[in-house]
């Protein structure tokens, strides 16, 4: 075997993006001869599958400040003995909760593993003044640290004076998406699927993802046009107030809460837009999953993500004229950062809620549009799994780092 690599994750449960893309990559790492070991701080079940083996921590998930600082500490110790146990060669953390005891087995316990940690979302949203300054004095310890965009690299040099981070995107199988699209949609679905005009959208119901304003925006042409649907896949803490949402617009025959689904694609390619209305990102992995598919999408143009998926023509720091025509997909105008569970009689559509519907609209009625985005997978393709993990062994083998 080659080198010996410990991956670090909270756990390898089903569901989260960071599990997910971790497994992958060490599954991947495993099949170009480098020994893979997980270590996950919980056993949480159902889990991805993998390559390699699972060091599992077996702690019980509570929240508590205090203990979470001592756990912290128990964890960077437990770190660095399992690395000189195991002949770790590098270690790599994905979220805040793996990187900060990842860092201090390096500089409190004198782990002597290459450190590589993580920032998978937009730092920028967190105003926490400990947070903020846990990340200032400890990240650029680590020997590198792995953003998805150059928006997030510049934000970690201007804001946090962190200059050791490298850009690596999400890997994306483009294969396995094309065989999962063959498979049929749950038969309670299958009906929503007919001769309307589909907009589809994934994500958790958070804040983050704003589909309030999406919603608002849908009302506004759903009222003109009767063959259309709005199809939301995902689940989370504001589903129920934005099905209250619905119903407050009278819309709730249209809009369809079809809550966390194990393979989206059958319900991408059945569909014929993906929209996306989030205030801040990392790097979107559904934005790829519906160019995989062809489908046309209209994106809010938010930091970070989107417009380096979509518009890769543009510099990250751009100034463009909304709506923009990019490459792969349209970028319309930010929303602001508030939450709106009005009706458009109580709260008239902002600027941005305007926009967003004006796009849909155009999308939905010009064939020539939707036309200019048939091809949409071959940008998915500079994210294929075999370019991106040749990224990763070049950083851990310490050779040319992109």
């Amino acid at each position: 075997m080659g080198k010996r690599i410990l991956i670090i994750l909270n756990s390898l449960k089903i569901g989260g993006g960071a599990e997910r893309i971790a497994t992958e990559l060490g599954s991947a790492l495993n099949k170009k001869e480098y020994e893979i070991s997980f270590l996950t701080f919980y056993d949480l079940k159902p889990k991805y599958e993998y390559l390699g083996k699972e060091i599992c921590l077996n702690e019980k998930v509570k929240n508590n400040l205090l203990l979470d600082m001592i756990k912290t500490v128990k964890r960077a110790k437990k770190i660095n003995e399992i690395c000189k146990k195991n002949n770790i060669d590098t270690v790599i953390s994905f979220l805040f909760t793996q990187n900060l005891p990842t860092i201090l087995s390096k500089v409190v316990f004198g782990n002597n593993s290459k450190i590589i940690i993580s920032v998978r979302n937009n730092p920028i949203k967190n105003e926490s003044f400990v947070f903020n300054q846990i990340m200032k004095r400890t990240y650029p310890k680590a020997d590198k640290l792995i953003v998805q965009t150059r928006r997030i690299k510049e934000i970690l040099s201007k804001k946090y004076s962190i200059d050791n981070s490298v850009v690596i995107p999400n890997m994306f199988d483009l294969d396995k998406s094309r065989d999962l699209s063959r498979k049929k949609i749950s038969k309670v679905h299958e009906d929503m699927f007919n001769e309307d005009f589909i907009f589809i959208t994934i994500g958790s119901l958070t804040e983050q993802k704003a589909q309030w304003y999406l919603i608002r925006s849908f009302k506004s042409i759903s009222q003109h046009n009767s063959n259309v649907k709005l199809i939301i896949l995902g689940d989370g803490p504001l589903r129920e107030k934005l099905i209250n949402l619905t119903k407050k617009l009278n819309i709730e025959d249209k809009v369809f809460f079809l809550g966390e689904v194990e393979n989206v694609f059958p319900y991408l390619r059945k569909s014929d837009c993906f929209v996306f209305s989030s205030l801040y990102e990392g790097f979107p992995n559904v934005i790829t999953e519906a160019l995989s598919q062809n489908l046309p999408v209209i994106s809010t143009d938010c930091v970070s993500g989107p417009r380096e998926i979509l518009c890769p023509e543009l510099g990250f720091n751009e100034n463009v004229e909304y709506p923009y025509e990019g490459e792969y997909g349209i970028l319309t105008k930010p929303f602001e950062d508030k939450m709106i569970f009005k009706t458009i009689d109580e709260k008239n559509l902002s600027k941005g809620e305007k926009l967003f519907a004006k796009c849909l609209v155009e999308l939905m009625k010009n064939e020539k549009l939707r036309e200019r985005y048939l091809n949409n997978s071959k940008r998915v393709k500079d994210f294929k799994k075999e370019k991106i993990i040749k990224k990763w062994m070049n950083l851990i083998n310490n050779t040319k780092y992109v």
